[in-house]
């Protein structure tokens, strides 16, 4: 049986947000946005559903749900799963990472879902409904350059 470290290098996870859900960024989105993009990176607490295994190291993606879909972030995973207080429900518990988000950008320069289904297909775009899929080796490296490019044609 493979290591979980095994099964997560290289990896990806995604981490969905949908504002309709929950939008409570410090300061709004944009405004985290705008700190990001002076190189300070934003470490946060994310959901990671149900999740119990997730390596620090782990690329995390960013992805903007309900409505105008597509992945707007990048970051990095920090910690192993935890329990928590669940982000919509305080009676009930979740599993969160800790994750450095060093890229983000506003909602009307995300990567379009259409996109992400012609260069990673093997990742159900339209049906990521929760946060902590898994994103296998050679689809998130696609994924990185595909980010890349449009991180470059941003400026």
């Amino acid at each position: 049986m493979a290591e979980a470290s095994d099964q997560w290098r290289d990896a990806g996870i995604i981490m969905g947000w949908n504002p309709n859900l929950w939008d409570e960024w410090p300061g709004a989105y944009a405004g985290v946005v705008a700190g990001v993009a002076t190189g300070t990176p934003y470490v946060t607490q994310w959901s990671v559903g149900a999740r119990k295994e997730v390596e620090p190291g782990t690329d995390a993606w960013l992805l903007r749900q309900g409505g105008s879909c597509g992945l707007i972030g990048h970051g990095t995973v920090l910690t192993r799963p935890y329990e928590d207080v669940h982000f919509a429900d305080p009676r009930r518990t979740a599993s969160f990472v800790d994750v450095a988000f060093d890229a983000l950008v506003l909602e009307a320069d995300r990567v379009p879902r259409d996109v992400l289904e012609v260069i990673v297909p093997e990742v159900a775009w339209r049906f990521q409904f929760r946060s902590g899929n898994r994103v296998a080796p050679e689809p998130n490296r696609r994924l990185r350059g595909l980010w890349c490019e449009a991180m470059s044609a941003l400026g």
